[in-house]
């Protein structure tokens, strides 16, 4: 099932192109996850001895290609990477139809995510195969045994799991029991549908929407969290504040100490977060909207930890691609995006230059998080089809004087109503996407995935949610404009 559920999200086609230029990543294994799907509805009618047969069978190949992949050197062991994809699909499937198997799956999807990112610190990372094949394991590992874990709607496991115990020089701090440093980088992913666009929009859809870097101060120990805003630019805000705003999950990652800039300078890390904090305080930096990630006129989230660690000799982002799917471009064209080779939030986790510390999540967050996925998986296919966001005519003089008015707003010191660096056009989009389209949408997916649990017994796996949204969308389509749009020759 869980590959089933897993994603199948790529918008386009495919795969282990070696140019960072070739078209969105998508799984095409139909046949596979249809019968990974069939292994969970098996699964769910057997014993959980029988069933722990067959899940102990897998863990053997699982370790084997383990193994293989934690003693590898500079060549990349495609053929290991690719026995993992699929061991960690079918030991999340059968722990989705059986609870007691969920801690074991965890541990052995955890162990394969972490042997993989310390391994890629010896691959050519930059290539897009190699790439490709380290997401294909640490997304879909991630995405597998989040579908089991939400299938049980289960507590059993902990919110928090620690990953790489990581040394670190820097100044540090407690923050809800875990132990940040100075320099430490948080990807997180807000509940809005622009934060839905950010994580699924880009040639490897992700998880995460947004980055930020923690500074501690030496003295006091106390944290400030470093980030931009659209609707502010450059900010700092207390760890505790951060923290008020949703999120439906979070990652902590880390310079290794190994990376030569932290064996040169122990407090390479603190340095970089001090470089922002600096920034920050003594600048009005807006938002970037084009996502020029080479100017540091503007910054949007990455580029502020792009520019701190860049301060002490640290090029994040192993792999930059370029964003070339013509439907995933016209709407990024849209919201006012210029530049699509550029530092993509989800991508910075599979840098080998950063460790992974902890991860938090939950199985309501993550409910909320697949649902956000789903609808934004089928308007960027939507996209790819010739659909484009859009705006009542009529709406635009109203639009133009809040535009105005934005900028007196600015002048007094004011968060202004649409953000500086935002056109009318692309701030009317926004808004036809996050009051009407995503939630409209969003709201009949579920109605059809409540209707499918009550009928079948149990969540519909990603995959089927796919199906229901896109049927979802066809039902809509004539109700949601003109804030989208259908394509000329679109059914």
């Amino acid at each position: 099932m869980i590959a089933t559920l897993v994603g199948l999200a790529g918008h386009v086609s495919p795969c282990l192109a070696e140019e960072a230029s070739a078209a969105s990543f998508a799984w095409n294994r139909e046949h596979h996850f249809r019968e990974l799907e069939q292994l969970f509805e098996r699964a769910r009618q057997q014993s959980l001895a029988n069933v722990r047969q067959d899940f102990q069978s897998i863990v053997t190949l699982h370790r084997r290609a383990l193994a293989t992949v934690s003693t590898s050197d500079q060549k990349v062991p495609f053929g290991a990477l690719l026995t993992l994809e699929q061991t960690q699909f079918q030991l999340a499937a059968l722990a989705a139809a059986h609870e007691a198997l969920l801690a074991d799956a965890h541990a052995l999807i955890t162990q394969a995510r972490l042997v993989v990112v310390q391994a890629a610190r010896r691959w050519p990372v930059e290539r897009t195969d190699v790439h490709e094949v380290i997401y294909r394991v640490q997304y879909g590992g991630r995405a597998a045994i989040e579908e089991a874990l939400v299938q049980q709607r289960t507590a059993s496991l902990p919110t928090l799991t620690p990953l790489e115990a990581v040394a670190s020089s820097a100044p540090s701090t407690l923050i809800e029991g875990v132990r940040v440093h100075s320099g430490d980088i948080i990807l997180s992913r807000g509940d809005a549908p622009t934060s839905a666009l950010i994580a699924r929009g880009n040639s490897f859809p992700g998880n995460f929407s947004h980055v930020a870097i923690v500074h501690v101060d030496a003295s006091s120990g106390n944290p400030t969290v470093i980030e931009s805003l659209i609707e502010r630019g450059l900010v700092t805000t207390s760890a505790e504040e951060f923290l008020k705003e949703k999120r439906l999950r979070l990652l902590l990652l880390r310079l290794r100490p190994n990376d030569p800039a932290v064996q040169k300078d122990p407090l390479a890390a603190h340095r970089a977060a001090t470089a922002m904090l600096e920034s920050a305080a003594t600048q009005h930096i807006p938002y970037d909207f084009a996502m020029d990630w080479q100017n540091p006129a503007s910054m949007f989230c990455s580029e502020v930890a792009h520019f701190g660690y860049r301060a002490v000799g640290v090029d994040l982002w192993a792999y930059k691609p370029k964003l070339t799917s013509p439907g995933l471009v016209r709407w990024l064209g849209d919201m006012g995006v210029k530049h699509f080779t550029t530092l993509i939030p989800s991508d910075l986790e599979y840098d080998p230059k950063l460790a992974p510390v902890t991860e938090w999540r939950n199985a309501e967050t993550l409910l909320l998080d697949r649902l956000d996925n789903v609808t934004l998986d089928v308007l960027l296919e939507a996209a790819e089809r010739g659909d484009r966001l859009g705006y009542a005519p009529l709406t635009y003089v109203p639009g133009a004087l809040a535009k105005l008015w934005s900028g007196v707003q600015s002048a007094l010191g004011a968060t202004p109503v649409i953000p500086r660096g935002m056109s009318v056009e692309t701030a009317l989009r926004v808004r036809s996407l996050v009051n009407t389209v995503h939630p409209r949408l969003r709201a009949a997916i579920a109605e059809a995935a409540d209707r499918f649990e009550k009928e079948r017994g149990y969540l519909a796996p990603y995959w089927t949610l796919t199906e229901l949204a896109r049927k979802a969308l066809g039902s809509l389509r004539s109700e949601l404009a003109p804030a989208l749009t259908a394509a000329p020759d679109a059914p």
